[in-house]
């Protein structure tokens, strides 16, 4: 994701020339900043906690900073041009002290992390900045920052390099480490990776991939909007895009998924929410628009049932939502929580390939060029992306973005009543589609099978009750509406099975913990923690009693089947590997509530699903080999109540 935000400003950038040497080991900074500003009779601005003024001059003169609220002001004389220069000098937080547990940029001997939004230089956030930023750090550090890398070279016991910011954007946001660079040229373009010595012999791997993912968006949108991409190695254990690199821990680096979907996400970032920063009053585009074009591009490189299985994934995924947490997608600002992911990447990525549907390839890749020509490097909201498409459509298109993206919730489909006749010619089917909910327009896709094959149409809903009907020379066997789920809309009971987000996302979930093992209880507990995208609720464990709620049950593989059998439910046979050390699977009480049952053999294989177990939320069930997933998968379904079984007619 992209990590900050910029809101639209008339008045002319704030420019800052910083010079900063950093100790990573023990977090000592000291920075010198001169700051040229114009048009403006004050200066306000945020400083991290750990960074101390030590002067300020103005035109030359010392004055003081006056602090107001949580920030600091700098009255100047007039609206004129004006020069300030500050002395600065801290303590990062160290990484494991309680400070770096509260604060956003922390250090140490494995890695230094100064974000922009941590306030590490004066800044106001009013607006666009421009800058210069040299960095000296010792000799076996290496620093990296946004912007343009223009200089570097070590000198004795230090090294030094230098950044520029190119076009106006947000403040820099700073990196150093004990890195190992590879640099790789293309088209003047320069890619480096910044890895720890473990990672080094990954760097061409990531390389590699970086330059596909760049000429592969290049192609599509319009040039790569900076002079450098970097991939860093995090000692923190986050996956964070900026302008022209992306900060990754170094625990996720060597698994495929980070060099293949991610990094694709990562890299296209540079032109969705950094090279066009997102106008957050209007929502957040950027986010749906990167899973569409990445996340999303990359399954139909595999081929449509790749393709469609993302889409029924997010379909699967909404449904699991509870209503009270569903939100319309322009209030989607970022990602705080599992139902805001469901929300702004999912559903809004869903929009895009309805639109390509709606509009066609053509239109859609067209309109994608002409916002970015548009609003490079400046700031635009959905309404600007709306009006680049129907300009590449030649039409209006405002019904389609006010029903997508200002409406909570989504269709609800049904059949009502069918007929097939038989006449002189062939045969007429005729059906009834159902949409309780008012007010959605959409093309619905149906595939009508005969004993002579299949076809494909295409029709229009709008109103609650649409009736249609086909003339075929042979017999109908079967009705299939919306057969490769390209519709968003609410999945039925019986067309998804129970996922493990049923619960996770369901505020009305308790937990219950089927061990008295305290050892077992406090990992249960962190467990529940993790998985429960709200706070979790824990209840004393009572099965015979009816539960009327999502139950997330944790328990031992000692006591499961004792246990299961009070809920009146059976262990699936998918589970049943002598190797695994721990399940997690997910069925449906007597009432329908979802229920999710995690088992381990003891506690120490319980705490090896802490960290893996959050990433299954769309799976079913998963099965845990020493802490690795051995398999996981989907409980089968039927084909649901958008399936005619005609054969019978």
């Amino acid at each position: 994701m992209p990590s900050g935000m910029l809101a639209a400003q008339a008045a002319p950038p704030v420019s800052h020339d910083i010079e900063v040497t950093l100790s990573p080991a023990s977090g000592a900074i000291e920075i010198r900043d001169r700051v040229i500003l114009t048009g403006r009779d004050r200066f306000s601005f945020l400083l991290a906690p750990w960074v101390v003024i030590d002067r300020v001059t103005l035109d030359g003169a010392a004055v003081k900073a006056r602090p107001q609220g949580r920030g600091h002001i700098i009255e100047l004389p007039d609206s004129g041009r004006h020069e300030l220069r500050f002395a600065l000098k801290g303590k990062l937080p160290l990484r494991g002290t309680e400070q770096a547990a509260s604060a956003h940029g922390s250090s140490g001997s494995d890695g230094t992390y100064l974000p922009a939004g941590d306030a590490w230089i004066p800044h106001d956030w009013s607006g666009p900045v421009e800058y210069r930023l040299s960095v000296r750090v010792p000799a076996g550090q290496r620093a990296v920052a946004t912007g343009k890398l223009l200089t570097e070279s070590t000198e004795g016991e230090t090294y030094l390099a230098t950044f520029e910011s190119g076009e106006a954007g947000e403040p820099p946001s700073l990196f150093a480490g004990p890195y190992q660079v590879k640099e790789r040229r293309i088209n003047g373009l320069r890619l480096r990776t910044y890895f720890h010595a473990d990672l080094v012999a990954l760097s061409d791997i990531y390389l590699d991939a970086a330059s596909g993912y760049i000429q592969r968006y290049q192609a599509v949108i319009g040039a790569y909007p900076y002079d450098d991409f970097h991939v860093i190695s995090a000692p923190l254990p986050v996956g964070l895009g900026f302008p022209n690199l992306t900060y990754v821990g170094r625990q996720v680096i060597p698994l495929p998924f980070m060099r293949g979907r991610s990094l694709a996400h990562e890299v296209l970032h540079n032109w969705w929410g950094n090279g066009v920063a997102v106008d957050y009053s209007d929502g957040n585009w950027a986010e749906g628009l990167t899973t569409f074009m990445a996340d999303y591009a990359l399954e139909q490189d595999k081929g449509e049932a790749a393709a469609r299985g993302m889409r029924i994934k997010w379909l699967r995924d909404y449904a699991a939502l509870p209503a009270d947490r569903d939100r319309p997608a322009r209030a989607f600002k970022s990602k705080h929580h599992q139902a805001s992911q469901v929300i702004g990447y999912n559903k809004v990525a869903f929009v895009f390939h309805m639109l390509t549907l709606e509009i066609g390839q053509a239109a859609f890749d067209a309109g994608l060029r002409l916002f970015w020509e548009r609003h490079r490097y400046g700031v635009a909201g959905w309404s600007e992306l709306q009006a680049a498409f129907e300009q590449s459509a030649g039409r209006e298109l405002d019904w389609f973005f006010r029903q997508w993206l200002d409406r909570r919730g989504a269709p609800r489909l049904s059949l009502g009543a069918h007929r097939v006749e038989q006449l002189d010619e062939g045969f007429r089917t005729s059906v009834e589609i159902l949409q309780p909910v008012s007010g959605y327009r959409f093309r619905l896709p149906v595939l009508l099978q005969t004993d002579d094959g299949h076809e494909r149409h295409e029709i229009s809903v709008s109103e609650n009750l649409t009736r249609v009907e086909w003339l075929t020379s042979s017999k109908p066997r079967s009705l299939h509406f919306d057969p490769d789920s390209d519709v968003f809309r609410l999945l039925q009971r019986d067309e998804t099975p129970p996922i493990l987000r049923d619960v996770t996302l369901n505020p009305k979930a308790v937990t219950m913990i089927g061990s008295t093992d305290t050892g077992f209880d406090r990992i249960a507990r962190e467990l529940s923690a993790r998985l429960m995208d709200v706070e979790a609720r824990f209840e004393t464990l009572d099965l015979r009693r009816d539960i009327d709620r999502p139950l997330l049950l944790i328990t031992t593989s000692e006591n499961l089947a004792s246990q299961l059998a009070q809920l009146k439910l059976t262990r699936p046979a998918e589970l049943a590997a002598p190797g695994a050390s721990a399940a997690a699977w997910t069925a449906r009480l007597e009432n329908g509530d979802p229920v999710l049952v995690i088992s381990a053999d003891d506690a120490a294989a319980l705490q090896t699903l802490l960290r893996p177990l959050p990433h299954y939320g769309g799976q079913s069930y998963v099965l845990f080999e020493g802490g690795r997933a051995a398999s996981r998968g989907i409980w089968p379904v039927t084909r649901g109540p958008l399936y005619l079984d005609l054969s019978g007619s």
